[in-house]
């Protein structure tokens, strides 16, 4: 009998490490493939958080839509059935419009500006105060890449080129983006777009260079134009009642890591797009990086958007947007 306590005592340890792993237990549900930049971000987090807790914190992954996606998982985040999670900032204009304010064509045209804006605390508190009002709470940004614009069959160097075409519309900005270059913006998630471009749904998409390597869409695009149009990025975002009940040493070790992973991964960010660009076009596709020149005429094409979506953003906060980039 006492050797048999003593073979169980490993099982026993483990047992109860496992139950102190399981003292708080974050799901973050991803609607992206976790071998993409951000999802390497969250991989990273999640190694860093549960090293620095000493297994108090166990951080589970639900990666490529398989637990939530789209507005569903916007939805899970206020009701507490994920705990945190980085969901393209398209979805939560659902929630306050004046988050489209990030989404407005042109307004970062380097990412320094960009940078400039998610570091200012008092810019992005007053930006995601209706959300956070509404059970989310903003713990750190993501950033990822200006958007591709990518076609089936067709090169798309002047506005005019745009016109006719069905394209993935990611949020109500995005959509009025490509309204106003004479585009039918058609709705989709993630995970649907691969077969839309298959089957011809869609004639094209904006996303970012890397994602559309990831998900070999070049075995359909055959076109791309890397614009500065939009800078995609992902709100980390945590369920406001489930944050604030935190012990207040583990909220501070899961933010500091939250900030010090999306810091790190600018510099990944733009080293996967220029690799990515590089792979698409070994794999035939035509990727064309927009000109000054282009980049003032697509500006022009598409600046009704702006004086479309001042009423609901405000002028204050597209005032501060314009002088990030001056």
């Amino acid at each position: 009998m006492g050797l048999c306590r003593l073979l169980l005592l490993p099982i026993i340890a483990a047992t109860i490490n496992s139950a102190a792993a399981a003292e708080i237990t974050i799901r973050f549900p991803i609607e992206y493939a976790a071998d993409i930049a951000p999802g390497v971000a969250n991989r990273e987090f999640k190694e860093l958080v549960e090293q620095q807790t000493n297994g108090r914190v166990e951080v589970k992954l639900f990666p490529s839509g398989s637990l939530y996606k789209g507005l569903d998982l916007v939805q899970a985040i206020l009701r507490g059935d994920a705990e945190m999670s980085t969901l393209t900032s398209a979805y939560w204009t659902a929630l306050s419009p004046k988050l489209s304010v990030f989404e407005l064509p042109y307004a970062f045209p380097e990412r320094s500006a960009f940078y400039r804006a998610i570091d200012d605390a008092g810019f992005m508190e007053s930006a995601y105060s209706d959300v956070e009002q509404k059970g989310a709470k903003i713990i750190a940004v993501l950033p990822y890449d200006h958007f591709g614009f990518a076609t089936r069959t067709k090169a798309l160097r002047a506005p005019r080129d745009m016109a006719g075409l069905k394209m993935r519309g990611l949020g109500r900005t995005n959509s009025a983006i490509l309204s106003s270059l004479g585009a039918s913006p058609v709705s989709l998630n993630l995970v649907e777009l691969s077969p839309a471009l298959q089957q011809g749904v869609i004639d094209g998409l904006n996303a970012p260079i890397d994602i559309m390597l990831a998900y070999k869409w070049y075995e359909s695009v055959k076109h791309i134009t890397y614009a500065p149009a939009y800078l995609g990025f992902y709100p980390w975002m945590a369920n406001a009642k489930w944050w604030s009940g935190l012990p207040p040493d583990l909220r501070k070790i899961i933010q500091e890591t939250a900030i010090e992973v999306a810091l790190r991964h600018r510099a990944r960010s733009e080293a996967e797009t220029d690799k990515a660009i590089e792979a698409l076009r070994r794999h035939g596709v035509d990727v064309h990086v927009q000109t000054s020149e282009e980049r003032g005429a697509w500006a022009e094409a598409t600046s009704s958007v702006w004086k479309q979506a001042e009423p609901q953003i405000g002028a204050e906060l597209i005032a501060r947007v314009r002088a990030y980039s001056k």
